[in-house]
């Protein structure tokens, strides 16, 4: 298969696409245990997906969406990644009116609940779903990789945090080289041969490593509502982190100091001081790994006072002293 065979085969419009065009109504393309009471959540007034009708022998399932019917409201109990090969597409996810378009890719953390209004001829969305144990290997280990206090922030507020009420929109329709390896990625999967299941996986690897330079790029990044605007308060704090107080940090955005550091809390799920002390020991990684400098120098520079106290902190926080992280770096 080919790029002009997979555009072929992605607009050809399935049965059930044909139905619903006549019908405008969403028809269950899974088994009818998918409408199976025990997959209600009667909490959330909405169907919970399960696992099992989508991953079998193999831990991602990809699949077309089904155009001219609206999806009504779901939860999953698993990852799913929206890439919009063509057209745009209407959603509401967690409560926020989003239109995706071409070139763009959301991730959705497990039950988060989304709608997505009835998609044209020409609005083509795929649908990756992933088990959370393979994105978080795909995705966490490239933002660990950067020791970067707003990679971890981004992690974790996809993946990890306790409400599961996390998405984020990735303004990738202007990155080549991710738009190629998404249709790659759907070329070996519709193809079935032997070993195109691991030639997806090496390609999903590809990209999560874009993803995260999309992530990088400043103002390429949309989280949920609760979250707006946090990401530049982390990258300020990144910048100036060595004679920065809560108070400064306060008076540069213009928010009452109380009120910033509940909100930082409540978002990250960490205190200011935390934040500041994961900002140093993160800087000190980068310098024991990527120069000579003496460690003398390296916990003044990053605004530790005790060689003793950094040494404690650096070990808690990466299992080994600088030194043998140093020696591991140098073998390498």
């Amino acid at each position: 298969m080919n790029l002009h065979e997979l555009d072929q085969l992605l607009r050809i419009k399935t049965e059930i696409e044909l139905l619903q065009q006549q019908n405008n109504q969403v028809i269950n393309d899974l088994s009818e245990e998918a409408e199976d009471e025990r997959y209600y959540d009667i909490n959330q007034n909405m169907y919970r997906m399960p696992a099992l009708f989508f991953f079998g022998e193999h831990d991602i399932y990809i699949s077309k969406h089904n155009r001219f019917a609206p999806m009504l409201e779901h939860m999953h109990e698993f990852i799913e990644l929206n890439y919009v090969y063509s057209g745009k597409c209407n959603q509401i996810i967690a409560g926020k009116e989003i239109q995706l378009c071409e070139g763009q890719v959301c991730v959705l953390d497990k039950d988060v609940p989304h709608s997505i209004a009835p998609l044209g001829e020409d609005d083509i969305l795929i649908n990756i779903l992933l088990q959370r144990e393979t994105i978080s290997s795909l995705f966490l280990q490239r933002l660990s990789k950067k020791k970067s206090l707003i990679g971890e922030f981004l992690a974790n507020s996809v993946l990890q945090h306790q409400h599961h009420n996390h998405f984020i929109i990735f303004e990738s329709q202007y990155n080549e080289n991710l738009q190629y390896i998404l249709r790659r990625i759907l070329i070996e999967y519709f193809s079935s041969q032997e070993d195109s299941m691991e030639l997806v996986k090496a390609y999903l690897q590809i990209v999560f490593g874009e993803l995260v330079r999309v992530l990088e790029s400043e103002h390429n990044i949309h989280l949920n509502q609760q979250e707006n605007n946090i990401t530049s308060i982390l990258n300020y704090m990144e910048e100036h982190y060595q004679h920065l107080s809560l108070q400064q940090l306060s008076n540069h955005f213009s928010y009452n100091s109380t009120y910033l550091s509940n909100k930082l809390k409540k978002v990250t799920g960490l205190t200011y001081t935390q934040l500041i002390a994961n900002i140093k020991l993160n800087a000190a990684y980068s310098l024991v790994v990527n120069t000579n400098l003496p460690f003398e120098m390296i916990f003044k520079q990053v605004g530790y006072n005790s060689m003793s106290f950094f040494y404690k902190k650096f070990k808690m926080a990466y299992g080994a002293t600088p030194q043998n992280i140093r020696n591991k770096q140098l073998r390498k």
